[in-house]
């Protein structure tokens, strides 16, 4: 096997018996070389630190949830929403659970209960969404039962002035 010779910067130890100069007796053999030796002491007190303390960091971030301020505020548009498209009369419970859970939602922010506080805002919006979504569909199921009546009267009067 050829060896190659390329310059190795050997530890500092093993350089205080070398001379000062450069020359060809400072130069070592890739062959003389160990494999995985860097001059440079083995630590893997780091490496096993930043794997004890990464758990413990990441724990504390998710244990901390901000204030649902965008739920909340999403929450109440969709109550106000819901409610100007008729939901009071047409979607009263599926309305009337979406506003309870918004005042829950906001009791369990000033509670500091946050985790609760995003769920409840997010159920509320969602209640409100139903609720909407009710209304204008029994909104429309009324046009359709007009127009469908409409076109039954037209239908009559073409057959009796047919006769």
């Amino acid at each position: 096997m050829p060896t190659l010779t390329t310059p190795y910067t050997a530890p500092r130890s093993a350089l205080s018996s070398l001379p000062t100069s450069p020359s060809a007796d400072t130069r070592l053999t890739l062959a003389a070389i160990p494999p995985g030796a860097t001059g440079q002491p083995r630590r893997h007190g780091g490496l096993l630190a930043a794997l004890l303390v990464a758990p413990v960091l990441l724990g504390a971030c998710a244990s901390s949830v901000p204030v649902p301020n965008t739920q909340l505020a999403a929450a109440r548009t969709a109550v106000t929403s819901a409610a100007s498209a008729g939901a009071a009369d047409l979607a009263p419970t599926e309305l009337g659970m979406a506003r309870d859970k918004l005042t829950q939602a906001n009791a369990a922010v000033a509670d500091q209960n946050l985790e609760r506080a995003t769920f409840l805002a997010r159920e509320s919006q969602v209640d409100a969404n139903l609720a909407e979504t009710k209304a204008r569909s029994l909104k429309a199921q009324k046009a359709a039962g007009q127009l469908a009546e409409g076109n039954r009267v037209l239908r009559e009067e073409l057959q009796r002035s047919a006769k």
